[in-house]
């Protein structure tokens, strides 16, 4: 079924129990048609409002998808409802339309009230931001004589409608309803879908426990409770993570990366063939000072012009002096040519396994770290960023658990690692990576025992491209063991000291963290 009315109207109880009170921390633009309002509870959670209009709704998640956009309408969110509270959210009548309460303390003015309003109507879905009625800003503006205009500063109306409201009321006049179509001709907010459901079973729509349900055939669809339980279908403990599943690509988050690297991977493996063939055919460079020498021994005139002197072929237009210079000349620029090539062999491969190591590292990357690579990459000058010289660098976001007597920070971008390992690391930490291979850097804080120990090593082999081995040797040893490699793309180390845990990967225990 398509989000309808009715489906929002569930979505609306949901979204109110689980938002009611939070304040958002950041407003984000991920993509031309994706914002997502983070906030914080026992954890960073996020509101993802999706604007492309075949996958349109709003969920909650606990993963924000990644990428980094900018526009008018985010300025405005960021400046209007960044540290605002939640204090309301609810649904126009049953249409396919929310309405998000906020309020926000001014020094000067005190409690300031913003609402913003989402509508998804077939192809138009909109974004809009009110103040005292009045559109701030809008993600879709339009304007019209006739019909509705949604423009700055003029005043907000909601889509008119001349069905009505279904209400426990009109439970008696249901069963007099003949057909699916007739009811959702009749009232606001109902699908064919739902309609059929509600008129066959003749049951009450506003009685139907939430059952959030992705019917798998004869083809996939979602629904707010589930229509026949004798189909394949998969059953969700929240209407979000129904949409989460059902509205995600299969395509990976990362796919637009993976791209960009393997181009670039192409380019390297054609510079490395042109470069060795480079240094090929400099490395004979000593037959040019032997050629060379072996004229001026010849006793030859050497004002004489020859086409071959024994076995050295020669240029007929020079003298075999002037012949003679130029195999001088050859070998002192060969042999001055091999030191820079084998320099750039270096760089080359070592931004090759570079790159190399990304690939394998991006499946198991979050929304945040691959922003952080976007970063990195533009660091090093594979893409470019739009940089703002007013925006102040801010600490790398990395995951990290806390226990009872110890704690477990987890890098996995470079950034994040130079940050844990240089700035955030104490003396007294010990560091895990797994042996000979790309992975996370795991900082382990606290008490030293079996129990830490062999979950930080988990925990750097799960988020390591050798998660699916057994049996994976990880590396652990003091801080103050762990050195940079400089000029080097990323961030490498090298480290002394270290002792050796073998370890299996247990998701079961790792999921319950």
């Amino acid at each position: 079924m398509p989000l309808d009315g009715y489906f929002m109207y569930h979505l609306t109880k949901e979204l109110n129990q689980a938002l009611l009170g939070v304040r958002i921390k950041k407003v984000r633009q991920t993509s031309k048609d994706t914002f997502v309002l983070s906030y914080f509870q026992k954890g960073e959670h996020y509101v993802i409002f999706e604007l492309n209009p075949n996958k349109s709704h709003v969920r909650l998640s606990d993963n924000a998808p990644y990428g980094d956009e900018s526009s008018n309408l985010l300025n405005a969110l960021r400046r209007y409802l960044e540290n605002a509270e939640i204090t309301r959210i609810s649904q126009h009548l049953m249409d396919r339309v929310m309405v998000f309460d906020f309020q926000k303390l001014d020094a000067i003015f005190g409690y300031q009230h913003y609402q913003l309003v989402y509508e998804t109507m077939g192809r138009t879905t909109n974004l809009i931001l009110l103040e005292n009625h009045l559109v701030v800003e809008a993600y879709y503006k339009q304007f019209s004589i006739d019909k509705r205009s949604i423009l700055n500063k003029s005043e907000f109306s909601f889509f008119p409608s001349d069905k009505k409201l279904f209400t426990m009321e009109d439970v008696p006049l249901m069963y007099q309803i003949e057909s699916p179509k007739q009811f959702m001709n009749t009232y606001i907010g109902f699908a064919l879908d739902t309609a059929t459901y509600v008129i066959e079973h003749r049951q009450n729509p506003l009685d139907i426990p939430v059952n959030p349900t992705l019917v798998l055939e004869p083809k996939k669809q979602i629904y707010p409770f589930n229509p026949d339980p004798s189909k394949p279908h998969l059953r969700f403990d929240s209407l979000s993570k129904l949409m989460e599943a059902f509205y995600q690509s299969d395509t990976p988050k990362y796919s637009d990366l993976e791209k960009l690297i393997d181009k670039e991977l192409k380019r390297l493996d054609l510079k490395l063939s042109h470069l060795f063939a480079d240094l090929n055919a400099n490395l004979g460079y000593e037959q040019y000072k032997i050629q060379a020498d072996g004229i001026y021994q010849s006793g030859a005139d050497l004002s004489s012009k020859l086409s071959q002197l024994g076995d050295i072929h020669l240029d007929s237009q020079k003298t075999l002096n002037e012949n003679a210079q130029s195999l001088y000349l050859k070998y002192h620029k060969a042999k001055k040519a091999i030191q820079p090539i084998e320099t750039q062999i270096k760089i080359t491969k070592d931004f090759h396994q570079y790159y190399q190591n990304l690939l394998l590292e991006l499946p198991l990357l979050s929304s945040h770290d691959l922003d952080d690579i976007k970063k990195e990459l533009g660091e090093v000058g594979l893409i470019k960023l739009k940089i703002n010289p007013k925006k102040k660098p801010t600490k790398p976001t990395f995951l990290s658990y806390k226990m009872a007597d110890f704690e477990i920070y987890i890098g996995k971008t470079a950034e994040q690692n130079n940050y844990l390992t240089n700035v955030f690391a104490l003396p007294t930490d010990l560091w895990f990576h797994v042996q000979h291979g790309p992975g996370a850097h795991v900082l382990l804080r606290g008490a030293f025992h079996e129990t830490s120990l062999r979950l930080c090593a988990m925990l750097a082999a799960y988020y390591s491209p050798q998660r699916q081995s057994s049996s994976i040797p990880v590396d652990y040893t003091k801080i103050k063991f762990i050195k940079k490699i400089k000029g080097l793309p990323g961030y490498n180390v090298t480290y002394t000291q270290q002792k050796t845990i073998y370890i299996d990967i247990d998701e079961t225990k790792l999921k319950s963290l």
